[in-house]
């Protein structure tokens, strides 16, 4: 699983690793940042912008979504961030071939 900071000049690598530690998170799961422009083309090919360039602007508007993708069967789902894990665990499920 992949997290990407939309604010890497904040978030830098050394920042992450602090969230990443204090959260306990482990192996499988990255913490990414990057260049901003770099970002920004990542976050518009993964189709999460909002077609509102003003909404799409303004930081408080983006919501935690997480992107579930099967590339092989090239099936791609969102589901918001803060649903239960038995909730995004059903999510994944939907575009797997068989249930995990």
């Amino acid at each position: 699983m992949y997290s990407i900071s939309l604010q890497p000049q904040r978030d830098t690598p050394e920042r992450l690793a602090e969230y990443a530690k204090s959260f306990g998170i482990g192996p499988g799961w990255l913490l990414l940042t990057g260049k901003p422009n770099d970002i920004e083309s990542l976050r518009d090919r993964l189709g999460f912008v909002d077609s509102d360039p003003i909404l799409d602007a303004d930081p408080e508007q983006h919501l935690g979504t997480v992107r579930i993708a099967n590339e092989p069967l090239h099936r791609w789902i969102m589901s918001p961030g803060l649903l239960t894990p038995s909730a995004i665990v059903r999510a994944v499920k939907r575009v797997m071939t068989e249930a995990i």
